[in-house]
């Protein structure tokens, strides 16, 4: 019985190992679905998957995708998984233990809040008329404005972030612009919890020339503070504009601020960002302007204009009869601020 025994094992020895190390390597189809166990991707799970799979273990021959027979998941090929096989296909087990183990997921780290950036051009009616009331200067942390010049009053320096408040633009005015509620009311759309950051580019009375990059005297200028929003990690999303009662009626105008528009966005790196222009009073002296304001979106990309319909003149503008009264800044100001809202899919 004994020898009959010892003669069993050599037989049983010899098959084994006849079949690991002479056994014929399956072909892999290049288009076979992986399955755990299947070492040779005929889509069945059987002893000639253990006689490749220890093989593997040999390292007499490779399975390409090791992955496929570590079957308990720990990273290793060994006699473990080895036996998990052929537990299964003697049916004591009916799937692996790599098939229930479920990976950590990869944490998903919380994007920083964007600083969304906007420049304010143009020149009077964009620098602001109108004396602003104290309702008007409620702040909102979360919207800031690079500084246009030293205010002594507010504590403001050129050049340097502050929470916005008019005047966003000449100190000595006091006045409220369209930018102020263009941030408010922005602010209440930034899609990430984000911070908006108003960069005011306009000075009173210059034509369209005067901020251009060939001949213009303050086109380096608005470069320098737009280049320091980005500095300070703004991206730039917009620019709002409200130009031409120093240009008035000039067929010239359109083209000029086309190239204006095309330099900025070229030499700031922005793309196409959404530009806006907003109408000339209706009533004012230079109403007829708005005829070439409405021809910029036919040549300008992504542009916009807001209209000026139902605002009025500020009483105190007895000379030029040009400026925007207070409570027409506040609708303009949303005006532009509900196009960009628009323009930019918030």
């Amino acid at each position: 019985m004994k020898a009959f025994g010892f003669k069993g094992f050599l037989l049983v020895l010899t098959f084994i190992l006849t079949a690991v190390f002479f056994t014929p390597l399956a072909s892999i189809p290049a288009t076979a679905s992986p399955l755990y166990g299947d070492a040779n991707y005929d889509g069945v799970i059987n002893s000639s998957d253990a006689t490749l799979m220890m093989r593997h273990i040999l390292d007499v021959s490779r399975v390409s995708d090791e992955s496929i027979i570590d079957l308990n998941g720990d990273g290793y090929v060994n006699s473990n998984d080895y036996s998990l096989l052929n537990r299964y296909i003697l049916e004591i087990i009916s799937e692996f233990p790599v098939e229930n183990s479920k990976p950590e997921p990869t944490p998903t780290a919380t994007p920083e809040p964007e600083f969304h950036v906007f420049l304010l051009l143009g020149q009077s009616n964009m620098a602001g008329y109108p004396k602003a009331l104290p309702e008007d200067k409620v702040k909102d942390e979360r919207v800031l404005v690079l500084g246009f010049d030293d205010n002594p009053a507010t504590g403001r320096r050129k050049d340097e972030w502050d929470v916005a408040c008019p005047p966003l633009h000449d100190s000595w005015n006091n006045a409220l612009g369209p930018g102020d509620y263009f941030g408010k009311t922005m602010i209440e759309h930034v899609p990430d919890g984000g911070t908006i950051g108003l960069v005011p580019c306009a000075i009173s009375g210059e034509r369209i020339e005067t901020f251009m990059k060939s001949g213009g005297s303050k086109y380096d200028w608005i470069i320098h503070r737009a280049r320091i929003a980005q500095q300070s990690g703004g991206v730039i999303k917009g620019i709002i504009f409200h130009q031409g009662e120093s240009n008035n009626g000039d067929p010239s105008w359109p083209h000029k601020v086309k190239t204006l528009v095309e330099d900025l966005r070229k030499d700031l790196g922005i793309g196409g960002v959404p530009f806006i222009a907003g109408e000339l009073l209706y009533s004012g002296n230079c109403a007829g302007h708005n005829t070439l304001v409405n021809q910029l979106p036919s040549i300008i990309s992504n542009c916009y204009v807001v209209s000026a319909n139902g605002l009025v003149v500020d009483p105190s503008d007895t000379t030029w009869n040009l400026h925007f009264s207070r409570d027409s800044q506040v609708i303009l100001g949303k005006r532009y601020a509900e196009k960009m809202i628009e323009a930019l899919g918030w």
